[in-house]
């Protein structure tokens, strides 16, 4: 069975092409939104996997939302055909995700490998309402000049 070595929330990926190294972009955990329910901007969850070189069956690895009150969304999958390579990538291009209600989200990544399915990892993404940023808000919030 192909077994995750990492997997994580980026905004951006870039792999270099001559040497596969992978850079990550702002990796994130957490976020601020001004109301619900509010777009979470397009990201990416990249993934690596160690596979055993003599392994030929495909394998899919999933992806699903969970929000803090349990509801479960499927985000996407992808199948992926062993080549022989003892590691292999996997990063997903999600176009952001609709959330609707303030605490912790999950990112779940399953394994599905035959009729098995386990949970490899479940990244948090923590969603906070954003304080108001409104100058009438910081008006208020400033100290009163004393009177001489």
């Amino acid at each position: 069975m192909a077994k995750l070595l990492y997997a994580l929330l980026a905004s951006d990926v870039i792999i270099d092409r001559e040497t596969g190294a992978s850079s990550f972009i702002r990796c994130f955990e957490h976020g601020a939104v001004r109301q619900f329910p509010a777009q979470v901007p397009p990201f990416y969850v990249a993934s690596l996997w160690e596979l055993d070189p003599k392994r030929t069956a495909p394998f899919t690895v999933a992806l699903q939302l969970r929000t803090p009150s349990g509801e479960k969304t499927l985000l996407g999958s992808n199948e992926v055909q062993p080549t022989g390579a003892i590691l292999h990538k996997v990063n997903f291009r999600l176009p952001g995700i609709q959330v609707k209600e303030p605490g912790r989200h999950a990112i779940v990544v399953a394994l599905k490998d035959g009729d098995r399915q386990v949970k490899a990892a479940e990244l948090p993404v923590y969603v906070v309402l954003a304080p108001a940023d409104d100058k009438a808000a910081q008006a208020k919030a400033a100290p009163k000049p004393k009177k001489p």
